[in-house]
């Protein structure tokens, strides 16, 4: 009766290739070369947009809270001064230095610089000019 029992019961290595047989097998690689291109160009979107976007709205905020603190004063004042020494000091700031960091650092600098020309172009239209000094006073 042991030898019976031992017959039906099955032996490590028909268990072993039992599961090796019933594995699903991969189809050919000519199947993989689409995904592939497709994740790749996934991964780089994620990575522009986690690194380079960011970079580029801190560029931007910067360049906001430094123009709200330069030109809060001018536009307070009931007779309004020259906005000359703001104007050349804001567009030396976004152009000088946005234009050095995106020509000469390079890197996540250069996405910084962009953002801060893309908030004084972006504060000169929605502003008509009153918040960079463009305009002159009335």
């Amino acid at each position: 009766m042991a030898e019976r029992q031992e017959r039906d019961l099955p032996s490590l290595e028909d268990e072993i290739f039992a599961v090796a047989h019933n594995v699903e097998v991969e189809q050919g690689a000519g199947a993989q070369a689409g995904p592939d291109w497709a994740q790749a160009a996934a991964e780089r979107g994620r990575a522009f947009l986690g690194r380079d976007v960011r970079s580029l709205v801190a560029g931007f905020g910067i360049f906001l809270l430094v123009d709200a603190v330069m030109m809060y004063g001018p536009l307070m004042t009931s007779s309004r001064p020259s906005l000359l020494p703001q104007f050349i000091t804001l567009i030396m700031l976004a152009f000088g230095l946005g234009g050095l960091l995106v020509w000469k650092v390079g890197g996540r600098w250069r996405t910084f610089g962009h953002g801060m020309m893309l908030a004084w172009v972006f504060l000169t239209l929605v502003s008509v000019g009153f918040l960079t000094g463009v305009t002159v006073p009335l």
